[in-house]
Protein backbone atom coordinates (compact mmCIF):
# COMPACT_ATOMS: atom_id res chain seq x y z
CA UNK A 1 0.00 0.00 0.00
CA UNK A 2 1.06 3.64 -0.48
CA UNK A 3 1.62 3.86 3.30
CA UNK A 4 3.99 1.25 3.41
CA UNK A 5 1.59 -1.34 5.18
CA UNK A 6 1.06 -4.86 4.06
CA UNK A 7 -2.91 -6.00 3.86
CA UNK A 8 -2.98 -9.39 4.65
CA UNK A 9 -5.12 -10.31 0.98
CA UNK A 10 -7.24 -8.14 -1.96
CA UNK A 11 -10.04 -9.82 -1.02
CA UNK A 12 -12.75 -7.99 0.41
CA UNK A 13 -12.62 -8.62 4.14
CA UNK A 14 -8.84 -9.28 4.95
CA UNK A 15 -7.88 -5.90 3.21
CA UNK A 16 -7.01 -4.23 6.33
CA UNK A 17 -3.11 -3.97 8.02
CA UNK A 18 -2.95 -7.01 10.51
CA UNK A 19 0.06 -6.02 12.63
CA UNK A 20 1.01 -9.71 12.63
CA UNK A 21 1.19 -10.10 9.35
CA UNK A 22 2.80 -7.06 8.86
CA UNK A 23 5.73 -8.41 10.98
CA UNK A 24 6.42 -11.33 9.42
CA UNK A 25 6.37 -10.13 6.24
CA UNK A 26 8.65 -7.68 7.26
CA UNK A 27 11.06 -10.17 8.78
CA UNK A 28 11.32 -11.57 5.07
CA UNK A 29 13.39 -8.79 3.80
CA UNK A 30 15.97 -9.86 6.28
CA UNK A 31 15.89 -13.01 4.53
CA UNK A 32 16.22 -11.35 1.54
CA UNK A 33 19.06 -9.24 2.12
CA UNK A 34 16.78 -5.77 1.45
CA UNK A 35 17.61 -4.11 4.67
CA UNK A 36 16.20 -0.32 2.88
CA UNK A 37 12.76 -2.32 2.50
CA UNK A 38 13.27 -4.28 6.13
CA UNK A 39 13.91 -0.90 8.23
CA UNK A 40 11.04 1.32 6.14
CA UNK A 41 9.15 -1.84 6.63
CA UNK A 42 9.37 -1.64 10.31
CA UNK A 43 9.33 1.83 10.90
CA UNK A 44 5.38 1.17 9.59
CA UNK A 45 5.04 -0.58 12.88
CA UNK A 46 6.58 2.11 14.95
CA UNK A 47 4.19 4.64 13.45
CA UNK A 48 0.82 3.18 14.00
CA UNK A 49 1.76 2.69 17.45
CA UNK A 50 2.95 5.73 18.35
CA UNK A 51 0.01 7.47 16.69
CA UNK A 52 -1.37 5.32 19.69
CA UNK A 53 0.84 6.04 21.94
CA UNK A 54 -1.80 7.84 24.24
CA UNK A 55 -4.15 4.54 24.26
CA UNK A 56 -0.85 2.78 25.63
CA UNK A 57 0.08 4.60 28.01
CA UNK A 58 -3.85 5.05 29.37
CA UNK A 59 -3.55 1.21 29.39
CA UNK A 60 -0.61 0.82 31.75
CA UNK A 61 -2.60 3.13 34.06
CA UNK A 62 -5.78 1.57 34.17
CA UNK A 63 -5.93 -2.05 33.24
CA UNK A 64 -8.12 -2.78 30.27
CA UNK A 65 -11.09 -5.17 30.33
CA UNK A 66 -13.21 -4.60 27.00
CA UNK A 67 -11.76 -5.57 23.31
CA UNK A 68 -11.56 -1.80 22.59
CA UNK A 69 -9.41 -0.38 24.70
CA UNK A 70 -6.31 -3.20 23.92
CA UNK A 71 -4.18 -2.08 21.52
CA UNK A 72 -5.98 -3.44 18.42
CA UNK A 73 -4.39 -5.96 16.37
CA UNK A 74 -5.17 -4.57 13.06
CA UNK A 75 -5.80 -0.97 11.55
CA UNK A 76 -6.79 0.48 8.17
CA UNK A 77 -4.25 -0.23 5.87
CA UNK A 78 -4.19 3.49 4.20
CA UNK A 79 -4.64 5.56 7.53
CA UNK A 80 -3.62 3.38 9.87
CA UNK A 81 -6.67 4.56 12.03
CA UNK A 82 -8.40 1.82 14.29
CA UNK A 83 -11.17 -0.29 13.04
CA UNK A 84 -13.55 -2.96 14.74
CA UNK A 85 -13.89 -2.30 17.99
CA UNK A 86 -15.68 -5.59 18.55
CA UNK A 87 -12.96 -8.10 17.54
CA UNK A 88 -10.45 -10.03 19.52
CA UNK A 89 -8.04 -7.76 19.62
CA UNK A 90 -5.72 -8.38 22.46
CA UNK A 91 -3.24 -10.48 21.15
CA UNK A 92 -0.08 -10.56 23.35
CA UNK A 93 2.13 -12.37 20.37
CA UNK A 94 1.65 -9.09 18.34
CA UNK A 95 2.96 -7.12 21.04
CA UNK A 96 6.18 -10.01 21.74
CA UNK A 97 6.80 -10.57 17.89
CA UNK A 98 7.29 -6.79 18.02
CA UNK A 99 9.28 -6.72 20.81
CA UNK A 100 11.50 -9.93 19.63
CA UNK A 101 12.17 -8.29 16.01
CA UNK A 102 13.66 -4.82 17.44
CA UNK A 103 15.86 -6.68 19.72
CA UNK A 104 16.25 -9.64 16.87
CA UNK A 105 17.18 -6.80 14.36
CA UNK A 106 19.46 -4.57 16.72
CA UNK A 107 21.40 -7.55 17.40
CA UNK A 108 22.21 -8.12 13.69
CA UNK A 109 23.26 -4.69 13.14
CA UNK A 110 20.15 -3.36 11.61
CA UNK A 111 19.26 0.24 13.82
CA UNK A 112 15.67 0.27 14.02
CA UNK A 113 15.33 1.82 17.31
CA UNK A 114 15.47 5.45 16.92
CA UNK A 115 15.87 7.88 20.11
CA UNK A 116 12.26 9.15 20.19
CA UNK A 117 11.06 4.63 20.11
CA UNK A 118 12.62 4.06 23.34
CA UNK A 119 9.52 5.51 25.54
CA UNK A 120 7.42 3.47 23.17
CA UNK A 121 9.11 0.30 24.05
CA UNK A 122 9.44 0.58 27.39
CA UNK A 123 5.95 1.47 27.53
CA UNK A 124 5.11 -1.76 25.74
CA UNK A 125 6.55 -4.01 28.34
CA UNK A 126 4.77 -1.90 31.52
CA UNK A 127 2.00 -2.37 29.12
CA UNK A 128 2.16 -6.03 28.95
CA UNK A 129 3.03 -5.83 32.95
CA UNK A 130 -0.31 -4.49 32.99
CA UNK A 131 -2.51 -6.80 31.60
CA UNK A 132 -0.34 -9.27 33.37
CA UNK A 133 0.37 -11.40 30.54
CA UNK A 134 1.45 -14.23 32.31
CA UNK A 135 -1.86 -15.06 34.18
CA UNK A 136 -4.86 -13.05 32.07
CA UNK A 137 -5.69 -14.32 29.01
CA UNK A 138 -5.65 -13.54 25.62
CA UNK A 139 -7.25 -14.01 22.47
CA UNK A 140 -4.13 -15.67 20.79
CA UNK A 141 -3.12 -16.00 17.67
CA UNK A 142 -6.71 -17.16 15.86
CA UNK A 143 -8.45 -13.63 17.59
CA UNK A 144 -11.07 -16.28 19.23
CA UNK A 145 -11.93 -16.92 22.88
CA UNK A 146 -9.94 -15.65 25.71
CA UNK A 147 -7.82 -18.75 27.00
CA UNK A 148 -4.58 -18.76 28.17
CA UNK A 149 -2.40 -19.85 25.45
CA UNK A 150 1.42 -20.88 25.58
CA UNK A 151 1.65 -19.47 21.67
CA UNK A 152 0.85 -16.31 23.55
CA UNK A 153 2.68 -15.96 26.76
CA UNK A 154 6.29 -17.65 24.56
CA UNK A 155 5.88 -15.05 22.26
CA UNK A 156 5.81 -12.16 24.96
CA UNK A 157 8.04 -13.73 26.93
CA UNK A 158 10.81 -14.09 24.42
CA UNK A 159 10.13 -10.32 23.37
CA UNK A 160 10.55 -9.29 26.96
CA UNK A 161 13.58 -11.24 27.39
CA UNK A 162 15.28 -10.22 24.43
CA UNK A 163 14.13 -6.15 24.69
CA UNK A 164 15.91 -5.83 27.88
CA UNK A 165 19.17 -5.12 26.85
CA UNK A 166 17.75 -2.04 25.23
CA UNK A 167 15.22 -1.09 27.96
CA UNK A 168 14.11 -1.77 31.62
CA UNK A 169 12.19 -5.12 32.28
CA UNK A 170 11.43 -6.19 35.40
CA UNK A 171 12.66 -9.65 36.10
CA UNK A 172 9.90 -10.54 37.65
CA UNK A 173 7.96 -10.19 34.46
CA UNK A 174 10.49 -12.99 32.83
CA UNK A 175 10.41 -15.55 36.15
CA UNK A 176 5.87 -15.05 36.19
CA UNK A 177 5.92 -15.41 31.92
CA UNK A 178 8.11 -18.47 32.31
CA UNK A 179 6.68 -20.51 35.06
CA UNK A 180 3.49 -20.37 33.28
CA UNK A 181 4.89 -20.84 30.01
CA UNK A 182 6.29 -23.98 31.85
CA UNK A 183 3.09 -25.05 33.42
CA UNK A 184 0.80 -25.29 30.25
CA UNK A 185 3.40 -26.93 27.68
CA UNK A 186 3.49 -28.94 25.93
CA UNK A 187 0.28 -27.91 25.56
CA UNK A 188 -1.14 -24.80 23.76
CA UNK A 189 -3.74 -24.21 26.41
CA UNK A 190 -5.23 -25.79 29.45
CA UNK A 191 -7.85 -27.19 27.30
CA UNK A 192 -5.97 -27.24 24.22
CA UNK A 193 -3.76 -29.55 23.57
CA UNK A 194 -2.31 -28.64 20.07
CA UNK A 195 -2.09 -25.87 17.62
CA UNK A 196 -0.53 -24.80 14.56
CA UNK A 197 0.36 -21.12 16.34
CA UNK A 198 2.55 -23.21 18.55
CA UNK A 199 5.54 -23.62 16.03
CA UNK A 200 6.27 -19.88 16.67
CA UNK A 201 8.03 -21.22 19.60
CA UNK A 202 10.36 -23.45 17.77
CA UNK A 203 11.24 -20.33 15.17
CA UNK A 204 11.60 -17.56 14.92
CA UNK A 205 11.43 -17.75 19.01
CA UNK A 206 13.35 -20.83 19.90
CA UNK A 207 12.12 -20.82 23.50
CA UNK A 208 10.86 -24.48 23.97
CA UNK A 209 13.84 -27.42 24.84
CA UNK A 210 14.26 -29.92 22.11
CA UNK A 211 11.90 -32.45 24.20
CA UNK A 212 9.00 -29.55 24.11
CA UNK A 213 9.88 -29.21 20.49
CA UNK A 214 9.59 -32.87 19.58
CA UNK A 215 6.38 -33.07 21.28
CA UNK A 216 4.95 -30.19 19.63
CA UNK A 217 5.94 -31.35 16.22
CA UNK A 218 4.85 -34.81 16.84
CA UNK A 219 1.05 -33.24 17.55
CA UNK A 220 1.38 -30.96 14.68
CA UNK A 221 2.02 -33.77 12.18
CA UNK A 222 -0.25 -36.23 13.44
CA UNK A 223 -2.99 -34.28 14.51
CA UNK A 224 -3.48 -31.11 12.15
CA UNK A 225 -2.23 -32.57 9.03
CA UNK A 226 -3.84 -32.64 5.91
CA UNK A 227 -3.81 -32.58 2.12
CA UNK A 228 -3.48 -29.07 1.21
CA UNK A 229 -2.23 -27.68 4.56
CA UNK A 230 -2.62 -27.81 8.19
CA UNK A 231 -5.15 -27.20 10.24
CA UNK A 232 -4.79 -24.46 13.20
CA UNK A 233 -6.21 -26.71 16.15
CA UNK A 234 -8.79 -29.77 15.98
CA UNK A 235 -12.72 -29.14 15.36
CA UNK A 236 -11.69 -25.45 14.21
CA UNK A 237 -15.31 -24.28 12.37
CA UNK A 238 -13.33 -21.61 10.02
CA UNK A 239 -14.26 -22.76 6.65
CA UNK A 240 -14.81 -26.32 7.39
CA UNK A 241 -15.49 -28.85 4.06
CA UNK A 242 -18.80 -30.51 3.72
CA UNK A 243 -16.43 -33.73 5.07
CA UNK A 244 -15.54 -32.89 7.99
CA UNK A 245 -12.46 -31.30 7.98
CA UNK A 246 -11.29 -28.05 9.09
CA UNK A 247 -9.84 -25.47 6.74
CA UNK A 248 -6.49 -26.82 5.24
CA UNK A 249 -3.80 -23.49 5.37
CA UNK A 250 -0.85 -24.19 3.53
CA UNK A 251 1.23 -21.51 5.80
CA UNK A 252 1.53 -24.07 8.19
CA UNK A 253 3.71 -26.69 5.45
CA UNK A 254 5.95 -23.45 5.42
CA UNK A 255 6.17 -23.20 8.95
CA UNK A 256 6.71 -26.64 9.59
CA UNK A 257 9.43 -26.81 6.92
CA UNK A 258 10.97 -23.61 9.11
CA UNK A 259 11.00 -25.18 12.21
CA UNK A 260 12.33 -28.30 11.04
CA UNK A 261 15.01 -26.52 9.33
CA UNK A 262 15.81 -25.17 12.57
CA UNK A 263 15.65 -27.95 14.43
CA UNK A 264 18.42 -29.42 11.91
CA UNK A 265 15.75 -32.36 10.21
CA UNK A 266 16.74 -31.66 6.65
CA UNK A 267 15.18 -33.94 5.01
CA UNK A 268 11.63 -33.16 6.60
CA UNK A 269 12.17 -29.69 5.96
CA UNK A 270 12.38 -30.44 2.73
CA UNK A 271 9.23 -32.61 2.65
CA UNK A 272 6.91 -29.85 4.42
CA UNK A 273 8.61 -27.28 1.39
CA UNK A 274 7.64 -29.21 -1.30
CA UNK A 275 4.47 -30.22 0.29
CA UNK A 276 3.07 -26.56 0.27
CA UNK A 277 4.98 -25.76 -2.80
CA UNK A 278 2.36 -28.40 -3.97
CA UNK A 279 -0.55 -25.99 -2.83
CA UNK A 280 0.06 -22.93 -5.55
CA UNK A 281 -2.01 -21.67 -7.80
CA UNK A 282 -1.80 -19.15 -10.03
CA UNK A 283 1.64 -18.27 -8.61
CA UNK A 284 -0.52 -17.51 -5.41
CA UNK A 285 -1.11 -18.64 -1.74
CA UNK A 286 -4.15 -19.14 -0.29
CA UNK A 287 -5.38 -18.36 3.21
CA UNK A 288 -6.39 -22.05 3.11
CA UNK A 289 -8.19 -24.85 0.97
CA UNK A 290 -11.67 -26.21 2.01
CA UNK A 291 -13.90 -28.42 0.30
CA UNK A 292 -10.70 -29.00 -1.93
CA UNK A 293 -10.29 -25.71 -3.47
CA UNK A 294 -8.79 -22.46 -2.12
CA UNK A 295 -10.68 -19.90 -0.39
CA UNK A 296 -11.39 -15.97 -1.26
CA UNK A 297 -8.27 -14.93 0.80
CA UNK A 298 -6.07 -15.20 -2.36
CA UNK A 299 -2.90 -14.23 -2.19
CA UNK A 300 -2.16 -14.62 1.75
CA UNK A 301 0.57 -12.11 2.37
CA UNK A 302 2.51 -13.69 5.19
CA UNK A 303 2.06 -17.07 3.69
CA UNK A 304 4.14 -15.87 1.17
CA UNK A 305 6.75 -14.69 3.23
CA UNK A 306 6.98 -17.99 4.98
CA UNK A 307 7.06 -19.80 1.49
CA UNK A 308 10.35 -17.02 0.65
CA UNK A 309 11.73 -17.54 4.01
CA UNK A 310 11.53 -21.63 3.52
CA UNK A 311 13.18 -21.39 0.18
CA UNK A 312 16.01 -19.42 1.09
CA UNK A 313 16.81 -21.59 4.31
CA UNK A 314 17.06 -24.53 2.49
CA UNK A 315 19.16 -22.95 -0.64
CA UNK A 316 16.29 -23.65 -3.37
CA UNK A 317 16.01 -19.70 -4.19
CA UNK A 318 19.29 -17.28 -4.64
CA UNK A 319 19.43 -13.81 -3.92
Amino acid sequence: MPSGAFIASPSRYYSDCWLRDHLYCTLCYYYLKDIAKLRKSFRVVFNILHRYLWKIDKAVCITPTEAYQYMHAKVNANTFKEITNNWGHHQLDVIGLFLYLSAFFEFKGIKVIRKKDINLIQLLVFYLLSVKYWERPDSGMWEEKLNLHSSSIGAALSGLYHIRKHVFVPKSMIKSGRKTFNNILPNESPDQEVNMSQLSLIWPYNIVPRKTSDIIIARVTEKLVQEHGLNRYLNDNYHRSRNGISGEWPLGFFWLSIAEFQRGNIKQAEKWLFKGLDQIRHNRISELFYNGSPNINFPLAWAHSFAIIALIKLKKFSI
